[in-house]
């Protein structure tokens, strides 16, 4: 496991049950917030903020989706992470087809020197997505769900689309409730199941994921165009982010094998309807996300003595003459 441990970086950590049990999901540890204000002591300001992100990442991709949708391009830099972080040295920068160099002019060869340079005794996990302020050297956050509320509104006084709100008021709290069982369910639950050590396990983490896939596709069967109605929200990006992954990785690669989901009814359509939104398509690289699990740390067999579920399949459904 790579982490690092009192602001030394370890690419050879042996994990403890806890640090195993957290595998690649976990609570960032950098919660600070923009604000148009500067009340929190950063202010919204153009290009004084930047991104570090990886379009592999399913954490990282919904703040870049939230980026393009407010159109913040020229507000908040990017640089792109190498989608091969399984490496002795994790994620890194670099000036190729698939990444860049560090673009906020800090000379980082590696995330890890961010964390240590926004706190020299940091100990944890080094994660995408992370929110960097250039005025004080210092990661403002690394909670993607926070990033994502942040450039939703934060920046509006000053430039972007302030039309659209992907945190409206009056659909907060539903909001609220649906993204914690995204967070949950599906974005963690891909992780259980491809993390589970024994069948027991398996079985329990797959009747999670597809119970929740079952139930936000009856949602959807009402005839609304998205999660909670007729316009896209927050918890669209989320659903979206993790499930323009699933029949390429998770339901192969993870085991996730009871049902892809082009077999289901109406999540497919609610995919097409977010991937049509201004801007989201150009953030989907599956370059990255293939190259990221397929030739890294998941596509190792290192979980055996589990078989995976067999999947439904139409052709073996009673045939009607």
């Amino acid at each position: 496991m790579k982490l690092m441990i009192n602001g030394l970086w370890r690419g050879d950590v042996d994990p403890t049950p806890e640090l195993k049990a957290q595998q690649m999901i976990h609570a960032g540890r950098f919660r600070d917030r923009i604000t148009a204000d500067g009340a929190s002591g950063f202010r919204a300001e153009p290009r004084r903020y930047h991104l570090y992100a990886s379009p592999a990442c399913p954490f990282s991709h919904r703040v870049l989706i939230v980026r393009a949708l407010k159109q913040l391009e020229d507000i908040v830099g990017l640089s792109v992470l190498h989608p091969h972080w399984d490496t002795p040295d994790g994620w890194s920068f670099a000036d190729t087809a698939l990444s860049t160099i560090d673009n906020a002019d800090n000379g980082f060869l590696h995330l890890h020197e961010a964390y240590r340079a926004s706190a020299p005794n940091y100990t944890g996990k080094v994660t995408v997505p992370v929110l960097w302020d250039r005025h004080s050297r210092r990661i403002v956050s690394n909670e993607s769900v926070e990033i994502a509320a942040m450039l939703n509104d934060a920046f509006d006084a000053i430039t972007g689309d302030r039309v659209l709100d992907l945190c409206p008021a009056e659909l907060k709290p539903a909001m609220d409730d649906l993204n914690g069982e995204i967070a949950r369910r599906l974005s963690v639950g891909v992780y259980a199941v491809a993390g589970a050590t024994h069948q027991r396990g398996y079985t329990a983490a797959m009747d999670q994921l597809f119970g929740f896939l079952d139930e936000l596709d009856d949602r959807l069967s009402d005839g609304r165009r998205f999660c909670l109605g007729e316009r896209p929200t927050l918890a669209d990006v989320l659903v979206y982010s993790t499930l323009v992954r699933f029949d390429a990785v998770y339901n192969p690669l993870f085991r996730a094998s009871r049902r892809r989901l082009v077999d289901y009814r109406h999540l497919p359509d609610l995919l097409r309807r977010v991937h049509a939104l201004p801007g989201v398509a150009a953030t989907l690289r599956y370059d990255h996300i293939l190259t990221h699990y397929y030739d890294g740390d998941w596509a190792i067999a290192t979980r055996r003595g589990i078989v995976p579920e067999l999947p439904e399949m139409n052709w073996l459904a009673p045939h009607r003459t």
